[in-house]
Order: C-alpha cells, then sequence, then structure tokens
C-alpha cells in the first residue's frame, strides 16, 4: 500500500504535536527516576525516537500518553539497571587497584627494609676509621674539612678514606642498584 505525502504529512505533523505537547513533562517524570537532566532528556527523545521508527506497527487508539510514560519508566528502569552493573564494576576496579596498591607500598616497605638491612651491614663491615669518617660525612652532615679537624687527620686522608668507604659500599650494594633506580623513578 502506497503512503500519499499528504498522509506523511499528517504524520509528521501529529509525531511533533505529541513531541511538543509531552516532552518537557516526560522529561520531568525521567528526571524524577534518575536524577539527572541530560540522561533523562536522552531517554525521552530514546522513547520519541522508538514511536517513530514503529509508527507503522503501533495502533494506540488514542491512549499515547499512558504508553509515553509507561515507555519512560521502562527505560529509566533500565538505566538505572545499567548504572548498577557499572557502578559494581568500578567498585570492583576500585578495590583491585586499592589492593594492588597497597601489596605495591608493603613489597616496597619491604625491599627498603631490606636495602637499609644490607646499607647498615655494609657500613658495619667498613674499617673502624673508615666507617667513623663514612658516618660523620653522612649521618652528621659534616664537611671533609670539619671532619679532619676532629679528628686530627688531614683532609687528604679523609678524602681518601671516604673514597674507599664508597667504593666497598658501592660493590656490597651492586646487587640493590637497580632496585633502588626502579623504586626512584617509580615514585616520580
Amino acid at each position: 500500500m502506497k503512503i500519499s505525502n499528504k498522509q506523511q504529512l499528517d504524520e509528521v505533523q501529529a509525531f511533533e504535536l505529541i513531541f511538543r505537547k509531552y516532552y518537557v513533562r516526560l522529561c520531568g517524570f525521567a528526571n524524577k527516576f534518575i536524577a539527572n537532566t541530560a540522561e533523562a532528556e536522552e531517554i525521552v527523545q530514546e522513547v520519541f525516537l522508538n514511536i517513530w521508527a514503529k509508527k507503522d506497527q503501533l495502533t494506540l487508539n488514542n491512549e499515547i500518553k499512558p504508553y509515553l510514560f509507561k515507555s519512560v519508566q521502562n527505560l529509566c528502569f533500565n538505566f538505572i539497571e545499567h548504572q548498577k552493573v557499572i557502578d559494581n564494576y568500578y567498585s570492583v576496579i576500585e578495590v583491585v587497584y586499592k589492593n594492588q596498591k597497597e601489596d605495591f607500598d608493603t613489597y616496597e616497605s619491604v625491599l627498603f627494609t631490606e636495602f637499609q638491612t644490607k646499607v647498615n651491614e655494609a657500613i658495619g663491615s667498613l674499617p673502624e676509621e673508615c666507617r667513623k669518617i663514612f658516618r660523620m660525612s653522612r649521618e652528621d652532615g659534616l664537611k671533609y674539612a670539619e671532619i679532619a679537624d676532629k679528628l686530627g687527620l688531614s683532609v687528604k686522608t679523609v678524602e681518601t678514606q671516604m673514597s674507599r668507604a664508597l667504593s666497598k659500599l658501592k660493590t656490597e650494594l651492586k646487587d640493590y642498584l637497580c632496585i633502588l633506580i626502579i623504586g626512584l623513578f617509580l615514585n616520580n
């Protein structure tokens, strides 16, 4: 059966009339369910698009209002259910991320403790005079001249002892150098 241009024009005008009459009310109705104006408008527009797409199959017999409101309500319920799924998904992602971060933080902490123990052992293995000079420099923050003055040594002797200490520590801690560098990059 062929539809005339007049009949098509009548359908468009009828659809436009229904749209103008109910659009704002349907948006308000949808917004009561989902409390999101933009999404409410999307839902109402989807209802009207569905009606237009099925206009040849729908027989509403002047019952368009209840059909529109029920359609909007159903799409709102679908939207709410979909949001629950999305919220659950993000909750799971957040828990997994948090647990991985806690595991990583724990791993970093254990690694740092192990590294600190190795550093202390390496410093403890230095000869007494060398260890004393190293600690005065690194822990007390003294300059070579200040250390030399306090210990009654030449600055050159302090420099030599510090060079020996750093060389021995470098050798003792070489296995941890890569881990230390990675840790520095991860924290930035």
